[in-house]
């Protein structure tokens, strides 16, 4: 089953923007991001997590689902076909539904293509 990536802070290395600035509030947000996206997806919860330790490159395993503020700056991703844009608004919110129907067409053509 294809793994989904949540990136809505980067907390080490050199780039290390955050949702909130705070720590445990960020956590908590994009937890609760992953388990509505997994519920309205259908999905087992194990296969949708925050990465917080992300290092700007991505696996053609995985999908990866990166808040649109962290996209601006890192724009050599966004042609990426495994990343998409989440409204930093949305991760902020817990709001999946632009998400989960942009991920249903891709999970069909990334399950395929695998």
């Amino acid at each position: 089953m294809t793994e989904i990536k949540v990136i809505g802070d980067i907390l080490s290395g050199k780039f290390q923007p955050t949702l909130t600035g705070n720590r445990i509030v960020d956590a908590a947000l994009i937890d609760h991001f992953c388990r509505n996206l997994a519920v309205a997806l259908g999905l087992p919860l194990s296969t949708v997590h925050a990465e917080h330790n992300w290092n700007l490159t991505t696996d053609s395993a995985q999908i990866y689902l990166i808040d649109d503020q962290i996209l601006a700056v890192t724009d050599h991703l966004r042609g990426n076909g495994n990343v998409i844009a989440v409204a930093h608004k949305d991760l902020l919110r817990g709001q999946v539904g632009v998400t989960q129907q942009e991920l249903a067409s891709r999970l069909s053509l990334h399950s395929t293509a695998n």
